[in-house]
């Protein structure tokens, strides 16, 4: 069947007319840029939520890992609250420490050739977390030496003076001396001295340091300075001398 349009030539001329064909051309190319532009947002937010997906099932991981790692430190959670708890303590027992070590060293300084040791007793001040720095501990330690001496009891009162002039050492006194003759191949003088054991808090330091902490919290001399110390006792003159330097400045 074939369509015919009734109306007259004029009037089907006029309504083609009516609708530039022009402007709908621009219509349909401004469409076609709508959609390509809706298009391209579209896959640009659908690119950016994948990656935001992946960055928040990282981050679920990571938090995943720390949970467990907070986990296996939780036995230890109040481990510093405790350490500084005890801090106090361990420092003031390391402040008010006896230096043994550098007691014993100075001490094989100074012993005199004309004298041997047979014992030592040693006693130091208790400990006292609250005594201030630089300062002695009352009471003092104190300390007993036996021995033996050639068969002068010069070489006794020569021990003694030592005694008293080296650190840690205060008020040596004599507390007996007999000459024996028979327990040795030949005579020899047997005594015995005691002396307080004078301890400086903060002498060797003032805290405990963990993990290797700063060296200037030390509060200790240099080593050649107490090894110095040590020659100039062990370089004293016998007593006899000392005694009658004295005399002569009289």
């Amino acid at each position: 069947m074939r369509r015919v349009n009734l109306l007259p030539p004029e009037d089907r001329r006029s309504r083609t007319e009516g609708v530039p064909g022009g402007l709908l051309g621009l219509f349909l190319v401004a469409g076609a840029a709508l959609l390509i532009a809706l298009a391209v947002v579209y896959l640009v937010f659908l690119l950016r939520l994948n990656g935001l997906e992946e960055e928040v099932a990282d981050l679920d991981g990571q938090i995943s890992q720390q949970n467990a790692r907070l986990q296996e430190l939780a036995p230890f959670r109040d481990l510093q609250a405790r350490l500084e708890e005890k801090k106090p303590v361990a420092d003031g027992i390391f402040r008010t420490r006896f230096p043994w070590d550098d007691f014993l060293q100075g001490l094989a300084f100074v012993v005199p050739e004309t004298t041997a040791l047979q014992t030592l007793t040693g006693e130091a001040a208790p400990v006292d977390v609250e005594a201030p720095a630089e300062q002695p501990l009352d009471p003092p330690g104190a300390v007993t030496f036996t021995g033996v001496a050639l068969p002068r009891y010069q070489n006794v009162a020569d021990f003694v003076v030592r005694m008293n002039n080296l650190e840690h050492l205060s008020n040596a006194q004599l507390n007996s001396a007999e000459l024996d003759r028979e327990t040795f191949v030949e005579p020899a003088i047997e005594f015995e001295v005691a002396s307080e054991l004078l301890t400086v808090s903060g002498e060797k330091g003032t805290e405990v340091r963990i993990e290797g902490g700063d060296p200037s919290e030390i509060a200790s001399a240099p080593e050649d300075d107490g090894d110095e110390a040590f020659r100039e006792v062990a370089n004293a003159g016998s007593a006899a001398d000392q005694y009658d330097g004295a005399g002569a400045r009289r």
